[in-house]
């Protein structure tokens, strides 16, 4: 047992530690009431420490950012700390007076104190262009958000084997249960459901809003079902409506011995759209009947993309990737467009698991070649060409490739090849020598969607390649997640120490380039500079 002296040295100890991180430390009591505060009080609240005490603890942050304090308020893990989430503190005195800090909270017991950490972190937040002249909320993410970020997730779970579940949720009488609530409460009760469900969400950013009362979520097969619904049921009660929520739920897992991440996300997306149009009751019961049943619902595009590819009835358009030390153009990359009614992304994705691929790839390098030597007397530049995962393991399609681009030799010194991670790459040493061939005949390759895929660290090891582009999920990201702006610079100081430039892809802000830049990625592409267009650019 320690002694009085060995206690207060302990403790100093701890508090110290506490300090070294943290500017602001607090405790709140079951009740929200803060009960202990101690820190720079006065400089991100405008309250001294006795005027913090009793104060509620929801009332210092901004209205969006309540929710997600509710719940951590409310939490019933114990000895595992909650965080860092990026919020914004408001000053109970002074509304305009707003603070972008992280947070990290941590409880004992499930009915005791939580103790709260707060750090302004101002140089990140700098970084981020996150001053003190907006606010911050963990928003549930849309539809489109959710496709990109869980293609990320699968395939870090699955690389490393890890089942996880698709968990689907239906408030069937929501619309009952929103006449009864106050005009002014629909809002805040939304909010504070949705983050309830992104919080049970695979590191909290899994989750998707469908319609009201209709969510998807990515959780792990260890969580369990009914403490979510209990903490559903818990907020309702809140509202004091007479009408209960009814939740029906339904959990269906990936299997990674069943689809690859390619079909398991699309498999995922087409379940989100069965639920979102015709309930939960019409939802496939697993994944690969949903992928099964994508493909058969689709067979007459799929029809009519081989015509379309075999006819060459396409376009391709050219958007730039500059430097961003300068922002001259480096190069185009070349894109392939459909009518206007037709998603490119879902055409190449379904492209890739019929098997057709290699004949889409190899079409868009012809008309490429065709592009260049129709405008020969332009400064075009160097224009890159995708090349699928799936394309450059079949050995019909590299003889093809480079007969053709033996064809036109002087048109082809305008292109460099982009390697996508859409299917994984068996036979890494067979891939890796058709790219030194391409290489040494003069062909940069660089590969694409890096960190995406099941095994990205292990292609830019086997593979020797001139550049990777980082899957755009990474860089919409980065502002407002520490973890993927601090993988995002590791990844580029490995890369530049194997001599391979590294260029971000979905750049669509200058804080965004400004922050690449300082942390030395070579290239940006993005909206930022200019979207997708029918001709090559000069300059911006």
């Amino acid at each position: 047992m320690l002694n009085d002296n060995e206690f207060k040295t302990q403790r100093d100890r701890f508090l110290a530690f506490s300090f070294a991180s943290a500017d602001l430390l607090l405790e709140i009591d079951p009740t929200g009431r803060i009960v202990f505060a101690m820190g720079a009080t006065k400089a991100l609240l405008s309250l001294d420490e006795k005027e913090l005490l009793a104060t509620d603890f929801l009332n210092i942050f901004a209205e969006n950012d309540r929710g997600l304090m509710s719940v951590i308020q409310h939490s019933d893990e114990v000895a595992r700390k909650q965080g860092p989430y990026l919020v914004t503190l408001q000053s109970p005195k002074f509304p305009d007076k707003i603070k972008h800090v992280f947070l990290n909270s941590f409880k004992f017991t499930p009915d005791g104190h939580t103790s709260i950490s707060i750090s302004q972190g101002d140089g990140l937040l700098k970084m981020m262009g996150l001053e003190d002249d907006g606010t911050s909320s963990k928003k549930i993410m849309d539809a489109k958000e959710f496709e990109q970020i869980i293609r990320k997730k699968l395939a870090e779970r699955m690389s490393k084997r890890q089942d996880t579940n698709v968990q689907m949720l239906e408030l069937s009488n929501i619309a009952d249960f929103k006449k009864g609530l106050e005009d002014n409460s629909w809002a805040d009760f939304v909010s504070s459901l949705g983050q309830i469900i992104m919080t049970a969400s695979i590191d909290g950013e899994t989750a998707v809003k469908l319609d009201d009362g209709k969510y998807m979520l990515l959780n792990d097969d260890a969580s369990d079902e009914t403490v979510l619904h209990e903490k559903i049921t818990a907020l309702a009660k809140k509202y004091h409506v007479d009408i209960p929520l009814d939740l029906d739920t339904r959990q269906i897992t990936a299997d990674p011995d069943a689809l690859n991440v390619r079909e398991t996300t699309r498999a995922i997306m087409y379940t989100l759209n069965k639920m979102e149009k015709s309930g939960l009751d019409q939802s496939p019961d697993n994944l690969k009947d949903a992928f099964g049943n994508f493909l058969q619902e689709n067979a007459k595009k799929i029809v009519n993309l081989k015509r379309v590819i075999s006819h060459q009835e396409f376009k391709i358009h050219f958007q730039p990737i500059v430097l961003l030390s300068d922002r001259s153009i480096s190069h185009h990359e070349v894109l392939i467009r459909f009518d206007n009614h037709t998603s490119p992304y879902e055409m190449i994705v379904m492209g890739e698991e019929v098997g057709i691929s290699p004949d889409i790839d190899l079409s868009v390098c012809r008309q490429t070649i065709k592009y260049i030597d129709m405008n020969k007397n332009r400064k075009i530049g160097r224009l890159a060409v995708n090349i699928s995962g799936a394309s450059i393991q079949n050995d019909i399609f590299l003889d093809k490739l480079l007969s053709t681009l033996k064809e036109y030799p002087k048109e082809s010194e305008h292109i460099l090849f982009e390697l996508t991670e859409s299917s994984e790459i068996k036979d890494l040493d067979k891939v890796n020598r058709f790219i030194q061939q391409l290489r040494k005949t003069g062909y940069a390759v660089c590969l694409d969607d890096f960190g995406a895929g099941a095994a990205s660290f292990q292609y830019l090891q086997r593979l020797e390649v001139d550049g990777i582009k980082i899957d755009g999920s990474y860089i919409k990201t980065i502002m407002e997640k520490p973890r993927d702006a601090t993988m995002v610079k590791n990844i580029t100081k490995m890369c530049h120490e194997m001599d391979v430039y590294v260029v971000a892809e979905m750049i669509e802000t200058q804080a965004q380039a400004d922050y690449l830049n300082a942390i030395g990625v070579d290239k940006g592409q993005g909206w930022l500079y200019s979207k997708a267009m029918p001709d090559v650019l000069e300059s911006l």
